[in-house]
């Protein structure tokens, strides 16, 4: 039976799986009516509501919001769209590994088990009620390891339906986020080779046909709503926050440390260069300087990386800790949540947004603020948020270098019960974006790796099947 004709066979265990989460996450909607919302939110917010498109955020999630919004105007619909996708996507996850015809209990209780948990780690739920790209690209992640898992399981003896779900995944997944594409190019080639390999020939073809189709056929959604281009040059951002940490640290030749003076002021650079935030040297560099010498800078980068490659992985690793330390220390500025225990998070969003720009906000979607700001219920999840930030269990329950480590010592272990290293195949869409994320931009929210968690959470489910029993 293929991957989507099982599907269509929903059960009252499935049901169970899909409320538990759905419930969960609607409450916390409920009470932060109506959604979480950024900095991000509101560009993305004002560019619907004015009809004016920019590519500073991926346009892609941008239209979906659009759609979101059209359904319903307000920006609670965003959210419910989110819990739906997280909710389906783990029904499905939950369905493909178990056999509900052999009876198997104890792997159905293990799973609503893990599933009751999940929902009720606070970073999970609150995720599902914010709106950033990243959160829908976390959760086409998960579910892009998890048809890898299928791939792999039926040894690349798939067929047509299985191929157009898995290039769509994929193509979603390359637009929602600026890192997104690198992860696919690399992720479609392996999996597409290791159809040649399993002698399925024509499907691995069809994989690398369609993804491509769907790639561009989604990325055309910018020509026809005439999007600017206004993305940030992050080839710029990551030279430039490299060059900074050169110049303070490393001896550089008289013209090199000249050009980079040009770029980036020697005062500004000793001022506002934090090696996990990169904004502030952003803010202070020449961006039309850096495109006439785009070459040159770049090459200054590779030469002092070469020539000093211990510092360079020294300045990898301090501008990158989320990525490999497991706790949080006072170098790294960034958070899990987007909570504020002093005053409306959502309305001083939105002020933070216009206020600079003197813009009107649009209506119906924006000067929005939380219904329930000040209630015990709110007060309460909020501080609940705010105090495992400040406790050990932000590492518990949040940290992505951990929930890392326990991936792999969970693949190990299926590993060692099937006696395949084929199974490693399914993480390289999540190994691929960690790479990504230690390489570029120091950025320290939990967000960038929020697929850490996620993926886990598979493989303990994955583990749960295997340590129990086979599918058929």
């Amino acid at each position: 039976m293929g991957l989507v004709d099982k599907f269509r066979r929903f059960n009252y265990r499935d049901l169970e799986i899909f409320l538990i989460p759905t419930i969960v996450f609607s409450f916390y909607l409920l009470v932060f009516y109506p959604g979480i919302g950024t900095y991000d939110t509101f560009n993305q917010i004002h560019q619907i509501a004015s009809n004016h498109f920019t590519n500073w955020h991926p346009f892609f999630h941008t239209f979906i919001e659009m759609l979101c919004l059209k359904v319903y105007p307000s920006t609670v619909s965003i959210c419910i769209f989110q819990i739906l996708v997280f909710s389906t996507m783990w029904t499905l996850i939950c369905k493909y590994n178990r056999n509900d015809n052999l009876e198997d209990k104890k792997t159905f209780k293990l799973q609503l088990i893990t599933t009751i948990v999940i929902s009720l780690i606070p970073i999970n739920a609150l995720y599902s009620i914010t709106m950033w790209k990243d959160i829908l690209f976390s959760y086409l992640l998960m579910f892009l390891c998890f048809l890898a898992m299928v791939l792999i399981d039926k040894k690349g003896n798939v067929d047509f339906k299985f191929i157009i779900l898995l290039s769509l995944v994929m193509a979603f997944i390359s637009q929602l986020r600026g890192n997104g594409l690198y992860v696919i190019i690399i992720s479609v080639i392996v999996y597409s080779i290791y159809l040649f390999i399993k002698r399925n020939i024509k499907m691995g073809v069809l994989l690398l046909t369609l993804t491509a189709i769907f790639i561009l056929s989604i990325a055309s959604l910018n020509i026809a709503y005439d999007v600017v281009d206004n993305e940030k040059d992050a080839m710029m951002t990551k030279i430039s926050h490299m060059l900074a940490d050169y110049d303070l640290n490393l001896e550089i030749e008289d013209a090199d440390r000249n050009a980079i003076h040009e770029l980036i002021n020697e005062e500004a650079i000793k001022e506002h260069y934090k090696p996990t935030d990169t904004d502030p040297i952003l803010h202070v560099t020449n961006n039309k300087l850096f495109d006439t010498n785009r070459s040159m800078y770049i090459n200054f980068a590779i030469k002092y990386s070469l020539k000093n490659p211990l510092h360079c992985m020294q300045y990898l690793l301090e501008s990158a800790p989320m990525v490999w330390d497991i706790t949080r220390d006072s170098n790294w500025l960034g958070r899990p949540y987007y909570m504020s225990s002093d005053r409306d998070r959502l309305h001083s969003e939105f002020e933070g947004y216009y206020v600079p720009r003197n813009y009107i906000a649009t209506q119906p979607y924006e000067n929005i603020s939380y219904v329930n700001w000040g209630t015990p219920v709110f007060d309460g999840l909020n501080l609940l948020a705010i105090g495992i930030e400040n406790s050990p269990f932000d590492t518990v329950f949040n940290s992505p270098a951990l929930y890392m480590y326990l991936s792999i010592i969970i693949l190990i272990a299926i590993n060692l019960i099937t006696k395949s290293k084929e199974i490693y195949l399914m993480y390289i869409p999540n190994l691929l974006n960690i790479i990504v994320v230690f390489f570029s931009t120091p950025i320290q929210d939990n967000r960038y790796l929020y697929a850490n968690l996620l993926v886990a959470y598979l493989l303990i489910i994955i583990y749960i099947r295997f340590k129990h029993r086979s599918i058929e």
